[in-house]
């Protein structure tokens, strides 16, 4: 009889402790959901910022940068960031761009022009060797 009170104890203490918590957090996660605005800066669950810019039933589409547009399920994404319009978010975006363009040019080798020192020998004989280095 003792064992059977341990095992129902047992029993409410494992509903308490582990299955109350995971269904308050599916009702906050459906509530988020179901609030979810056209314009919303959100963060997915594979850790990607982005703009809600149109629902498609349960896809949603997202800006992840000017231009580029991602389609991600509705339930990828675990919470509101915040309105980018606050301008907090703006600095944060100029200077991933700087860097995503600093990237794309280390890939690439061209560079934006800007840093133009006027060498222009220099950057000949740079590309000689790059050529012999093929060879």
């Amino acid at each position: 009889m003792g064992q059977l009170i341990i095992f129902a104890i047992f029993g409410v203490l494992m509903y308490v402790l582990l299955i109350l918590p995971q269904q308050r957090r599916m009702k906050e996660q459906q509530a988020l959901l179901a609030s979810l605005n056209e314009g919303d800066h959100v963060l997915t669950t594979s850790g990607i910022y982005g703009n809600i810019i149109e629902f498609e039933g349960p896809v949603l589409w997202l800006e992840v940068a000017k231009g580029v547009e991602i389609k991600v399920a509705r339930e990828a994404v675990t919470g509101v960031i915040g309105d980018p319009a606050d301008g907090s978010s703006e600095t944060d975006t100029s200077a991933k761009k700087s860097r995503l363009e600093k990237f794309q040019e280390s890939l690439t080798g061209e560079t934006s022009g800007d840093d133009d020192d006027g060498d222009s020998a220099a950057d000949g004989a740079d590309n000689e060797d790059a050529e012999m280095e093929d060879e």
